[in-house]
């Protein structure tokens, strides 16, 4: 669709320059030349924020025609245009879009064109924002507001109350913020402007969370996904979904988070939209570190910063270097971390930015932890002062604790003490406060029901309308639905008992397997071959050996338990067994292990124990018996999303081999039938009839030249 839509764009512009190029009629050369460039300017704002690359150059061009012609309405309206375009594309913010912006707004003031003075203070307003200056950031929003109800515009004014309600919120003035996002919620309702009505719900749902009111966030947001949904308006579905995500995380739960996260990212992914797209990432970090997957938390913030370089964002740039730090000293890695939080402050001290209290208080921790106190001491003071001065309570209560472990560890118990008791008192508060929201909770539960109410009693006036037509519908719809509940009902159970039934044979296989695996035969011989070793006097040699046998055995009964290892498990297993025969029989053969390059070992894990069964049989029917010297290859590569396994000898072959064993009347192995079975349970279960195991013999002039084992495995990634 958005390449349809930029085809589209084209195709418009291209048809209006070649009218305007062949000129129908003879109308005077300047209204010609106005009338393309108005057409042209109100065809580009629209798309300005969707497609900046198409319309940038489109935008320009109509610029200079403006210019050249001194029109100055087409002058500002290609301004604005290409101010809002710069904008969307996140970076030269301090530069491109803040000229073209400010260039508008002077044109307009010019023009005296309430409207497009409104536009342009609104995007300065987010220009001024995201460069960290929210001073001159409300003020441009402020007078994007009067400018809008002076034009009598009513979206713009929706949409300027909303920006001025995040910034009171950023500014933790929630009772303004609360105030300034129901004016805008109060217009939307009364012009029943559905999208915008949709936006400021879920600015709504922002405010109750930071407030610690998720009841009332999760009505908002899924509100606001109501309403989205209901004009199949994908960008703000997204937005839903990120705010549900994170109304989850605050309520710890972590799973439901995590859904709700990453449903937005392919769409802001699509859309390009990386504002949105880094704030996810960075809510699915947090989500990680709050499970303890520090791991998976430093590769989504660092997604995240990339982002928000790319963006130029500064604020947003300290934030998640602080992330990182934080991240780094849940891994009890102070170096690292000191390195990001310097780097936070750096870029936070140069903006003023409204979170430095919070970055020194993470670098206070940093320096404690690495035990300069006397550093520490100094920046978790600082944090101490702003935020008693700026009544800033969790910040005066993380400080405290970490002054009263430094000082106690100091040895100064009068200073522990002094602000140990301080932090107790602001716990006892903020618990005070808690029982206040949630007195607040209820009044505005109850305010919220009774707005919910009326808007039901609404749309019921609009449904009884149409209630007789329906009721003869109901009693079949309402059977057809017991029958799919039904059907989906007895499905459901047949597909449980079949994945029951699968897992019961899977674990019998696995059981069957390890017995296979710890072979009494290999073991004994393993045996025999150390006590050889001890009586030649080869005490050395017999250590080792017995120090390989006994990791091989304890990775052997370790992998047996789980369903899929990391593959560097599985090829440190092979290798374990490979250099043990290799001491039994004095190196008769050697191997090779291959993998592709594509293939991460660490990343890639397989089903445990799938080509150790092939490998001895390659080694002992095939190898061993030779006369002269083994060579055994063992490749791994992908294949059609598969895990492509060979095991390649020079030995004997099969056919000489069931010879042999038949005058040695061996028993017959059972690994390859186990192995075998394994492969068809997951060729099942995993519905991929890919999912093979073969066996070929190789010729040299039509004489036995060794095996070849071909298995095509299934793998999953660990992460990414």
């Amino acid at each position: 669709m958005p390449f349809l839509s930029n085809i589209c764009l084209l195709v418009l512009i291209s048809i209006q320059t070649l009218s305007g190029v062949i000129g129908i009629s003879s109308p005077p050369r300047e209204q010609t030349d106005t009338s393309f460039i108005n057409t042209t300017n109100k065809n580009l704002l629209p798309n300005a924020r969707r497609n900046p690359d198409i319309v940038i150059p489109l935008a320009r061009e109509t610029l200079r025609k403006s210019s050249d012609i001194g029109y100055m309405q087409g002058k500002a309206d290609a301004s604005l245009i290409l101010g809002s375009a710069w904008l969307a594309k996140y970076n030269n913010i301090s530069d491109s879009s803040l000229y073209y912006n400010m260039q508008a707004y002077d044109i307009y003031r010019e023009l005296d064109n309430p409207r497009g003075k409104a536009r342009a203070c609104y995007n300065l307003s987010y220009v001024y924002s995201i460069g960290g200056d929210l001073t001159e950031a409300e003020r441009y929003g402020s007078l994007s507001l009067n400018f809008f109800e002076e034009a009598g515009d009513k979206r713009g004014m929706i949409n300027a109350y909303n920006v001025l309600s995040y910034f009171a919120q950023h500014s933790k003035d929630f009772k303004k913020a609360l105030a300034l996002i129901q004016q805008a919620i109060d217009i939307a309702r009364a012009t029943k402007d559905t999208l915008p009505l949709a936006d400021v719900t879920n600015s709504l749902g922002n405010i109750y969370k930071d407030m610690a009111l998720f009841s009332q966030a999760t009505d908002a947001y899924f509100e606001a996904l109501r309403l989205w949904e209901t004009r199949g308006d994908s960008s703000g579905i997204s937005i839903a979904y990120g705010s549900i995500g994170l109304v989850y995380y605050f309520q710890k739960d972590w799973q439901k988070a995590l859904e709700y996260c990453f449903k937005k990212v392919p769409v802001v992914s699509a859309r390009n939209d990386l504002w949105e797209l880094s704030k996810t990432y960075n809510t699915i970090a947090e989500i990680y570190n709050a499970k303890a997957s520090h791991d998976s938390a430093l590769l989504y913030f660092r997604k995240g910063l990339r982002l928000n370089q790319q963006m130029n964002y500064p604020a947003m740039i300290a934030g998640s270097y602080n992330f990182i730090a934080s991240t780094f000293l849940l891994l009890s890695q102070p170096d690292s971390a000191e390195f990001y939080i310097n780097r936070t402050m750096t870029i936070a001290s140069q903006i003023d930015d409204t979170d430095l209290v919070n970055y020194y208080i993470t670098l206070g921790n940093v320096l404690k932890t690495r035990g300069k106190y006397s550093e520490a001491l100094q920046n978790l003071l600082k944090a101490y002062n702003i935020g008693r001065e700026k009544k800033f309570p969790m910040a005066v209560h993380d400080a405290s604790i970490l002054l009263s472990e430094i000082y106690s560890n100091l040895g100064r118990k009068d200073l522990a003490y002094k602000y140990l008791k301080e932090y107790y008192q602001i716990k006892d508060s903020i618990s005070n406060a808690d029982y206040l929201r949630q007195v607040t909770r209820m009044e505005l539960q109850y305010d919220f029901d009774k707005k919910q109410k009326t808007a039901e009693f609404e749309r019921m006036e609009e449904r009884i309308l149409h209630e007789n037509q329906v009721r003869q519908q109901r009693t079949a719809i309402t059977g057809l639905i017991i029958l799919a509940f039904l059907v989906a009902l007895i499905s459901f159970l047949l597909l449980r008992h079949n994945r029951l039934r699968s897992r019961l044979t899977q674990i019998d296989l696995e059981q069957r397997l390890l017995r296979a695996q710890m072979n009494p035969h290999f073991i004994f011989n393993s045996l025999c071959a150390v006590q050889d070793f001890i009586l030649s006097g080869k005490s050395q040699k017999a250590n080792t050996f017995l120090t390989k046998i006994a990791k091989l055995m304890r990775n052997i009964l370790e992998n047996s338990r789980e369903e899929f290892i990391p593959l560097e498990k599985e090829i440190e297993t092979i290798k374990l067994y490979l250099d043990l025969q290799q001491l039994r029989f004095e190196n008769e053969f050697e191997y090779d292990i291959t993998i592709d390059n594509r293939i991460d070992p660490e990343n890639i894990s397989i089903p445990p124990m799938l080509t150790q069964p092939c490998v001895e049989n390659s080694v002992e029917h095939g190898l061993l018996p030779l006369k002269g010297k083994g060579n055994l290859k063992i490749n791994y590569s992908l294949n059609n999303g598969l895990m492509k396994l060979e095991v390649i000898d020079n030995g004997i072959g099969r056919e000489e081999a069931a010879k042999r064993a038949i005058e040695k009347k061996s028993k017959r192995s059972i690994s390859t039938q186990v192995t075998k079975e394994r492969l068809d349970n997951f060729r099942k279960t995993m519905r991929q009839k890919n999912i093979s195991f073969e066996i070929s013999d190789l010729y040299d002039d039509d004489k036995a030249a060794g095996t070849k084992v071909v298995l095509m495995l299934p793998y999953k990634k660990s992460y990414g």
